[in-house]
């Protein structure tokens, strides 16, 4: 390998260019002059020059080739390699997105990808609810034919849900959609038949929302109506294993509509216009039925005030040690009518010709390590066909926790239901047994419970066990909601006291 520089060997090479001229200038002369001698002779030294100087490199280059092979070479290839794959990375991380921005990911309040100006964000959640429930009714209380044993127990998956949400664009564009398994009662086994059960994957939310600034924004889509506080709250964020069969009688869960929103430091409120409260995924044509609409208008609201804290407090109903202190009280109403010609159906109250008027007030407030609930709940089931009387619902929540260590809280609720004036058949008395949320009836359920924050709410461990004074005569709630899904049963007449209820869960969150 020749390691003589290019400029020595330009040198040389204009000097034998030199030389050959003069050697023709001096066949051109006659007799050779002192300067041509001198010149030959030059040459003739430089080239024993640079023929000592080949002899010497060679050794060179062979000495450290026997010392260390060719890793002085191979360092230089290495740094060569690793600007070209710096080169490589700093375009591919302008291609990770559409817009040129480099891809972000990791584990923020959840899992997301997203770019790193803010304007493209995708967040993956999901959550596991494994229950053990008992529940005891005493055998006068069973409503027959199906009246069952007094004990029924065992383990369910209450919730299973998988979420997505983010926003696209920029910020100010969000969207959510949460999907989750619903819960089915086996097939009854006979002797030539086999127990199976039909379980879903159904759509809960699907909406997308607007932020204009100033506070204000707009929701449109599918999403969980927040007329009554208890509700609005993430089943993942809950005090006790279960809401309240309050709840299920009064909430109006999912909707479909559009929503106007705005929010301040102190003042939270929307309103809505929807397609009635329990009606989701239901199109607008060929709703299931050919008695025609399932509602013919209905609209919510809800107004917000906080007197001290951050909204986020008001997001779960505990208050974990060390928090601050806050309070928040509230208002709203949900007021539909019902399809003209739907006639008068046991288990889907607001989809009954009629109207309506749902309304509530809660009161909220949280310490260091303590919190408090309550909530005033009221419906008006009125200008019913034939004349038929106005029926009147009303409930109360009261709840509170407390706790005793940094991960362990203890919590007690009472809740109330008494609803008057109406009958199941609008031409007869109720019948015993029948299950209507306008029969007329009363009942408290007293419940007690403890729970165990192993990761705040990501990972905890709760139980409680409620007991019911008095009849519970619906099984499905004003706008549909089972109350199978909180462990109860009804009961055959509104003296039917003695229900007992245990429930124990594992909920991880992520």
């Amino acid at each position: 390998m020749n390691f003589v520089s290019s400029a020595t060997k330009s040198n040389v090479t204009g000097i034998i260019a030199l030389a050959t001229v003069l050697s023709f200038s001096a066949h051109a002369v006659d007799d050779e002059s002192d300067l041509l001698k001198k010149a030959i002779n030059k040459i003739e030294q430089l080239e024993s020059k640079i023929s000592t100087m080949e002899t010497r490199h060679d050794a060179e280059i062979a000495a450290l080739r026997n010392e260390n092979g060719d890793k002085w070479l191979t360092q230089q290839r290495a740094q060569e390699i690793r600007e070209l794959v710096n080169d490589v990375l700093a375009d591919s991380e302008t291609r990770s997105s559409l817009q040129g921005a480099p891809l972000t990911a990791g584990w923020h309040d959840g899992f997301f990808i997203g770019s790193a100006d803010g304007n493209f964000r995708l967040e993956v959640s999901g959550e596991i609810q494994a229950r053990m429930a008992f529940n005891n009714q005493p055998s006068a209380n069973r409503v027959p034919p199906n009246d069952g044993p007094s004990s029924e127990y065992g383990f369910e998956m209450r919730r299973v849900k998988l979420g997505f949400d983010g926003n696209i664009l920029d910020p100010s564009w969000t969207y959510k959609i949460r999907m989750g398994f619903n819960q089915n009662s086996p097939v009854t086994q006979t002797f030539d038949t086999f127990q199976n059960t039909i379980n879903t994957f159904v759509l809960e939310q699907a909406y997308i929302r607007k932020d204009f600034g100033n506070g204000f924004s707009i929701t449109t889509g599918q999403w969980k109506s927040n007329f009554n506080y208890e509700e609005s709250v993430s089943s993942t964020d809950q005090q006790f294993v279960e809401r309240t069969l309050i709840n299920q009688y009064f909430n109006t869960k999912w909707i479909q509509g559009v929503q106007l929103e705005y929010q301040n430091e102190n003042v939270r409120a929307n309103i809505n216009y929807n397609d009635g409260g329990g009606n989701r995924n239901v199109g607008v044509v060929n709703v299931g039925n050919d008695s025609g609409m399932n509602v013919e208008w209905a609209t919510a609201g809800r107004v917000e005030l906080k007197l001290a804290g951050e909204w986020k407090q008001f997001r779960e109903v505990m208050s974990f040690r060390g928090s601050d202190d806050g309070i928040q009280i509230a208002t709203a109403y949900n007021w539909q009518r019902g399809g003209s010609n739907n006639e008068l159906n046991g288990d889907f109250i607001g989809n009954s010709e009629g109207v309506n008027l749902s309304y509530t007030a809660d009161f909220n407030a949280r310490f260091s390590g303590a919190s408090f609930f309550a909530a005033f709940l009221g419906n008006t089931f009125y200008s019913r066909p034939d004349g038929a009387a106005p029926v009147n619902s009303y409930g109360a929540v009261v709840q509170g926790g407390y706790f005793v260590s940094e991960d362990v809280e203890l919590a007690a609720r009472w809740e109330w239901l008494n609803v008057s004036g109406g009958t199941t058949n609008i031409n007869a008395g109720p019948t015993p047994g029948s299950s209507s949320a306008i029969n007329a009836q009363h009942f408290s359920i007293y419940t007690v419970g403890a729970n165990y924050y192993i990761s705040k709410n990501a990972i905890k461990l709760n139980g409680d066990v409620g007991y019911v004074v008095g009849g519970i005569l619906f099984q499905n709630g004003l706008y549909n909601q089972l109350i199978s899904g909180a462990d109860y049963r009804s009961d055959q007449t509104s003296g039917s006291t003695g229900q007992v209820v245990l429930r124990i869960q594992l909920q991880l969150v992520f």
